[in-house]
């Protein structure tokens, strides 16, 4: 938890301050990052995959991996077992792979075949920079490494079966069950008549597309460092909670944001007429959801002891999820 993040590092001298948490905590996925993309050959698919992996973005995947490896760490046997090995080494690569296949599912959403999009994180989308085949190929390449770094970078102190579920479970977060599940159903319902799909279309769309990965990024960490089931289950409902949080607060701001705070094209939603919460219920109806999405969060973190007072991660990430304009 963050006592442990300050007195390691008393340079900071800080009470919890959430901004300077995630400060820290960016700082070090994006050290690592790049000694993961120093080189490479052939160089200029590893330029393109660098492209969009060390572009500015919220990080927010990894920052719920971290968190979610600091709730539980404590209680772990790897604690106990793996002496010098602290909860964010133990998890890192998990992060990067997390992040790399976010990057991917961004390279391709941004394709012409699909949402066409010019604008991403502040800049030109990869396929404006490097072309159409070589983005694909970009995507292509950072799916395969981030199971390879998962596996080949994951400390070996870390018990090899959990890692064994771990890696299942991401291609299954990604794949046909998951985010390029929800991408086809996204697609299938792009365009569609109001009357053609309801709330539980729209849930299902999100729950695949967007909510999958997220939910993966909190239950994975706990997998991995060998908490109980429930706890890994406690967490895991936590990810689909943000997860549809995120996309709501994501139709919202296609309405009602400007390209220069979001660092991509807002608007796209309505212009494309895809199946979003704010077409299903309206601005006023989504804006509901969201406040009945936090308080089950918060409830949540509450009964199950994820946070404690002086270091609230997991909710000022639940809130930063709901309340970010961009």
């Amino acid at each position: 938890m963050l006592e442990a993040f300050v007195s390691q590092h008393t340079d900071l001298d800080i009470d919890f301050d959430f901004d300077t948490y995630l400060s820290y905590r960016r700082g070090r996925l994006e050290e690592s990052l790049t000694r993961y993309f120093s080189q490479g050959e052939p160089a200029l698919l590893w330029e393109a995959m660098a492209y969009s992996v060390l572009s500015a973005g919220k990080r927010l995947r990894a920052m719920l991996v971290f968190a979610a490896a600091e709730a539980v760490y404590k209680d772990c046997p790897l604690k106990a077992s793996a002496s010098g090995l602290d909860a964010i080494d133990a998890v890192m690569p998990l992060a990067a792979a997390i992040e790399m296949i976010h990057a991917m599912s961004l390279i391709h959403d941004d394709l012409p075949c699909l949402d066409n999009d010019d604008l991403r994180r502040g800049k030109p989308t990869n396929h404006k920079v490097y072309g159409e085949a070589m983005a694909l190929l970009a995507g292509d390449g950072l799916l395969m490494l981030a199971t390879e770094s998962l596996i080949e970078r994951t400390d070996r102190r870390v018990d090899r079966q959990n890692l064994l579920d771990v890696t299942r479970a991401m291609a299954h977060a990604t794949g046909p069950s998951g985010m390029v599940g929800g991408q086809v159903k996204d697609m299938q319902f792009t365009g569609a008549e109001d009357s053609k799909f309801d709330i539980a279309t729209v849930e299902s769309i999100h729950a695949g597309k967007t909510g999958a990965l997220i939910r993966f990024a909190l239950w994975a960490p706990a997998k991995l460092l060998g908490a109980s089931a429930e706890k890994c289950e406690s967490l895991a409902r936590l990810g689909e909670i943000i997860g549809l949080a995120f996309q709501i607060t994501d139709d919202l701001l296609d309405v009602t944001g400007d390209a220069t705070t979001l660092g991509k094209t807002p608007g796209k939603d309505e212009a494309t007429q895809k199946a979003t919460w704010v077409r299903a219920i309206g601005v006023d109806g989504a804006r509901a959801k969201l406040k009945e999405m936090e308080a089950e969060g918060q409830n949540l973190i509450e009964q199950n002891s994820l946070d404690n007072a002086t270091a609230p991660i997991l909710r000022s990430l639940l809130s930063y999820s709901i309340h970010r304009d961009k």
